[in-house]
């Protein structure tokens, strides 16, 4: 009962279960109520997003996250076709895109601010001139006093990507096997700066991209500009919660390009609409299965 009622109080303001904290004796029927409202509504459209604000609370968005606590880290993940909104103790917020999770420790905010991240997150981080917020992946991190800015570090990914809306971040490859990470940063990014970060430590920067379009996932929105076929297939995969094949006679059909956005599109429309603009055609295989091969 206690440990329901601990993880309850992390739960309380995920939509609306309870208005108030749980008295102890109505902990297990609450605890119920809550299960029952985080079970997942199927949907092939992209979810709306929904805010929500607590000292520690998550906003779901068209699906189910998981929260779970350990001794030493408290996490949140989304599934296919699902978002959540992630606000910490110290006002920080945390847009987790589909496939991803973010994790964290109970005393976040009082020595550290601290986070770790597997997929991609957009953060919009509360200004603390004494603690840094830093956020670690597989292969970086990623460190600043107070800004915005969104990380993608998904495991198929060659490069961890960092796009800054606001403020200044510095970008370091993390050693691998320790916490430890370079003595210089490999890159220092301002606003409308993208940096790609690999394992090995090669770094490329962009500077005065589009941050509209690099942040309409959070709205719901998929913006693709000038995106190789390959990228896009994995990003709508996760999106949508289907498997997309590309033909394996033509190697050179996942590097090909396009700029297209797509709002809340069922599916089978986004695939046509990609379909018409490269001059491909699409094959439904078994249910969720889709292959994009040459010509119509």
């Amino acid at each position: 009962m206690r440990e329901h009622a601990a993880l309850l109080e992390d739960l309380r303001l995920i939509r609306g279960v309870t208005g108030e904290r749980v008295p102890e004796s109505d902990v297990d029927r609450a605890w119920a109520k809550a299960l029952q409202e985080l079970k997942p509504r199927g949907s092939r459209r992209i979810p709306l997003v929904a805010l929500a604000a607590a000292a520690v609370a998550i906003a779901l968005i068209g699906g189910r996250s998981v929260l779970s606590r350990s001794p030493q880290l408290r996490e949140v993940s989304t599934a296919a076709a699902q978002r959540a909104v992630v606000r910490l103790r110290d006002g920080t917020q945390v847009t987790l895109a589909p496939k991803s999770r973010v994790r964290y420790a109970a005393d976040y905010g009082k020595a550290h601010r601290d986070v770790y991240l597997d997929g991609e997150a957009y953060f919009q981080v509360a200004r603390n001139e004494r603690l840094p917020f830093r956020v670690h992946t597989v292969a970086t991190l990623t460190e600043d006093l107070g800004t915005a800015f969104v990380i993608r570090a998904y495991a198929d990914q060659i490069a961890t990507e960092v796009v800054v809306a606001e403020g200044r971040v510095a970008l370091w490859r993390a050693r691998p096997d320790t916490i430890a990470v370079e003595a210089q940063p490999a890159l220092v990014l301002g606003a409308r700066d993208l940096g790609q970060l690999g394992a090995s430590g090669a770094a490329t920067l962009r500077r005065g991209v589009d941050v509209d379009r690099q942040l309409a996932w959070t709205r719901g929105v998929l913006a693709f500009d000038g995106t190789t076929l390959r990228e896009a297939v994995r990003t709508l995969g996760r999106w949508y919660d289907v498997e997309i094949r590309l033909d394996d006679a033509d190697r050179a059909l996942g590097g090909r390009r396009f700029t297209a956005t797509f709002t809340n599109e069922p599916i089978d429309l986004v695939l046509q609409r990609i379909a018409l603009t490269l001059g491909l055609s699409v094959e439904r295989a078994d249910g969720s299965v889709f292959l994009l091969r040459n010509g119509r």
